[in-house]
């Protein structure tokens, strides 16, 4: 090595000044060692080699309490700690229900209101309608909208006791919780305990992509009304493919996601009139400058005469909507 620089800085002290740099350096890379990290000077490098990934898609994944655990960043889906599958909705769902209203902004606001403008046209109809709430979630979305109606009559189901008690919590002391019946169960099992033809609309909001199959629609047209409605949103098939994690806080401060199942407006179609149910409309909610966001879908109970029928196309047309 060319120590000649530093006779000609500084001169008879060169020596000592060699012999500190030598030390701190030691010192750092000794340290650095020690914390597990690698120290690299120039061209040399020392300490553990970083971890390369090794599953597909980039993302090291291992299994932790049935849910994937994906701690590496992917572009296209986030950052998440553990990663659960739609057959794991209870645990993901119950994880986040204190945060769960956070992300409700936006687009998702849009799709609610659309759902909330269609109980209250089920209403002027009839002005106390029993509604079915199915998979009713924390209810600061929709219910909440009503809390003031003393002659609703709200029935609330969701598989998630944490979310039961969060809708506990938006719902206290108002009128509408004077009519409120709670079950805390599964959806596909709960027409085996409800009455058959007794509820004017069943609400499914947001519900569909996280279930791991489509439900059965003959169980829940038997819990309809003459005329009653199902009125079914959720996130656009497109939008679901493009996005597949469904990304939240958990209580325990880290972030968590939901691998959805996207969700096609025509296959729901299909079963709901295989079902008996007549479909009324089928709108979109414009939700970016290149796909919709989601859908929003109403059946009814009985086919109504010389009812036409609208369906707006969910290819993901483009639009200057932002």
């Amino acid at each position: 090595m060319n120590v000649s620089w530093l006779i000609s800085l500084f001169g008879h002290y060169a020596a000592y000044v060699g012999g500190a740099f030598g030390i701190v350096l030691v010192t750092m890379v000794v340290t650095g060692f020690c914390q597990g990290r690698r120290v690299t000077i120039g061209p040399f490098s020392v300490g553990p080699r970083p971890r390369t990934n090794t599953k597909k898609g980039g993302v090291a994944r291992r299994r932790d309490n049935g849910a994937e655990s994906a701690r590496s960043y992917d572009p296209r889906t986030g950052k998440a700690d553990k990663v659960f599958q739609p057959s794991q909705a209870r645990t993901f769902y119950d994880a986040i229900a204190c945060n769960y209203d956070e992300r409700n902004s936006g687009n998702l606001i849009a799709t609610h209101m659309e759902a909330i403008a269609r109980i209250e046209e089920a209403r002027d109809r009839k002005p106390e309608p029993r509604v079915l709430d199915l998979g009713g979630g924390t209810g600061q979305n929709i219910a909440t909208y009503f809390f003031k109606d003393s002659r609703m009559r709200w029935t609330y189901v969701d598989f998630c006791p944490a979310m039961v008690a969060q809708l506990h919590l938006h719902l206290d002391g108002r009128p509408l919780a004077r009519n409120l019946e709670v079950h805390v169960g599964d959806i596909n099992r709960i027409h085996t305990s409800l009455p058959a033809k007794s509820y004017d609309v069943v609400l499914m909001s947001l519900v569909l992509t996280s279930m791991p199959e489509l439900p059965d629609f003959h169980n829940i047209a038997k819990l309809l009304t003459a005329n009653g409605r199902l009125i079914i949103s959720d996130i656009n098939p497109l939008y679901t493919d493009s996005h597949p994690l469904y990304q939240a806080t958990a209580h325990d401060g880290t972030i968590v996601a939901m691998r959805m199942k996207a969700v096609q407006p025509l296959q729901i179609a299909r079963r709901a009139e295989a079902a008996g149910m007549h479909q009324s409309e089928i709108t979109e909610q414009i939700g970016g400058r290149d796909v919709s966001y989601s859908f929003i879908t109403t059946f009814v109970s009985a086919p109504a005469s010389r009812s036409r029928r609208t369906y707006l196309s969910l290819r993901g047309s483009r639009t200057s909507h932002g």
